[in-house]
C-alpha cells in the first residue's frame, strides 16, 4: 500500500465493490428501483441493521474511547480524482502511504478507500443520517476497510469490515477552501460515467471538522445496495461549511438516466434495538478502596 499505483487501484476497486459489482441490478433514487423497492431487489437492504438513522441525542450511551490516531491525514496526496458514478461525486486519490485511522473506539485499524457526497435539491434536505431530526444539506462519508482483512473485497463480507466516517456540512455564506478545487471540477464531469482530476488536492484532514472529539456511534450498513451490513459508523456532531454556490455545482451533475442527481440520499431506517453510543472525552474515575488498619 506503499506505492501511489496501489492506492489508485484500491480506490477505483473501491467504487466497484461498493456499488454491488457489474452483475448487480440497477438501483435509483426514485420509482420503481428506488429505496422502497431495494429490500426486494437486495436481501441484505432488507437487514435489521441497517442505514441511515435518526440519532436522538437524548437516548445515547456514553462511552470513554480514546480520541482518534490519523495517520497520514495531513500529507496531500500526490493526486486527486472525482467520478460522476450516477449516483453520487466519488473522490479517490493517490498517496505515497495510504491513510489510516485507529483508536476512536474502533476495534483495528482501517485503510481509507474513498469518500463521496450526498446533498438535496435544495439545503433545506440532503443529508442522509439525522440528529435530533434536523437534515443537513450535505453528508460527506469517507469510507475505510479493515486493515487485517487485506483488501476491500474481503473486507465488505465481514461484520466489522468497514468503518466510514460521517461528515455533516452547513450553509456558510463563504466558500469551503478545501472544496473549491473539487467543486470547480464538477463542471467537467456532468454526465455519469465521467470523471476529472482534481487541480489542487488537500489532504483528507481538510474534509473533517477540527472538532474531533465529540461523535456517535453505532453498528449499521452501506446506504446504497447491496446494503452490507459491515459498517461501524461514526457520525461526527461538529459539521463543515459549504457554501450555497458550492452546493448548486453538486446539483448540476446528471445520473444514469440524464436526469439532475439530487436528493441522493437513502430515507431513514429503524435502529431495530441497535445500541447507539456518543463518545465520553474523560476517562471513568477509578474508584480506590480503604481499609483502616
Amino acid at each position: 500500500m506503499a506505492l501511489p499505483a496501489l492506492v489508485l487501484c484500491l480506490a477505483l476497486f473501491a467504487q466497484d465493490v461498493l456499488a454491488g459489482g457489474d452483475g448487480a441490478p440497477a438501483w435509483t433514487y426514485t420509482g420503481q428501483h428506488g429505496p422502497v423497492n431495494w429490500g426486494s431487489m437486495f436481501t441484505t437492504c432488507a437487514g435489521k441493521r441497517q442505514s441511515p438513522i435518526n440519532i436522538e441525542t437524548g437516548n445515547v450511551k456514553t462511552e470513554y474511547w480514546k480520541p482518534f490516531t490519523l495517520k497520514n491525514f495531513d500529507q496531500p496526496p500526490t493526486s486527486m480524482r472525482v467520478k460522476n458514478n450516477g449516483h453520487s461525486a466519488v473522490v479517490e486519490i493517490d498517496a505515497p502511504a495510504a491513510p489510516r485511522v485507529t483508536q476512536g473506539g474502533l476495534k483495528g485499524e482501517y485503510i481509507f478507500a474513498q469518500f463521496h457526497f450526498h446533498w438535496g435539491g435544495d439545503s433545506s434536505l440532503g443529508s442522509e443520517h439525522t440528529i435530533d431530526g434536523v437534515r443537513y444539506p450535505m453528508e460527506l462519508h469517507m469510507v475505510h476497510y479493515k486493515g487485517s482483512y487485506g483488501s476491500l473485497a474481503n473486507a465488505v463480507s465481514k461484520g466489522d469490515g468497514l468503518a466510514v466516517l460521517g461528515v455533516m456540512l452547513e450553509v456558510s455564506e463563504t466558500d469551503n477552501p478545501a472544496l473549491t478545487p473539487l467543486v470547480s471540477t464538477l463542471t467537467n464531469i456532468t454526465e455519469s460515467g465521467m470523471f476529472a482530476n482534481v487541480a489542487a488536492s488537500y489532504p483528507l484532514r481538510a474534509f473533517l471538522p477540527n472538532n474531533l472529539e465529540k461523535f456517535y456511534r453505532y453498528e449499521g450498513s452501506l446506504t446504497t445496495p447491496t446494503c452490507n451490513e459491515v459498517v461501524t459508523w461514526t457520525v461526527f456532531a461538529n459539521a463543515i461549511p459549504v457554501s450555497e454556490k458550492q452546493l448548486h455545482d453538486f446539483r448540476s451533475l446528471h445520473d444514469d438516466d440524464l436526469d439532475t442527481l439530487v436528493n441522493n440520499y437513502r430515507p431513514l431506517q429503524p435502529l431495530a434495538g441497535r445500541k447507539l453510543y456518543a463518545r465520553n472525552r474523560y476517562a471513568p474515575r477509578r474508584v480506590i478502596a480503604c481499609t483502616k488498619n
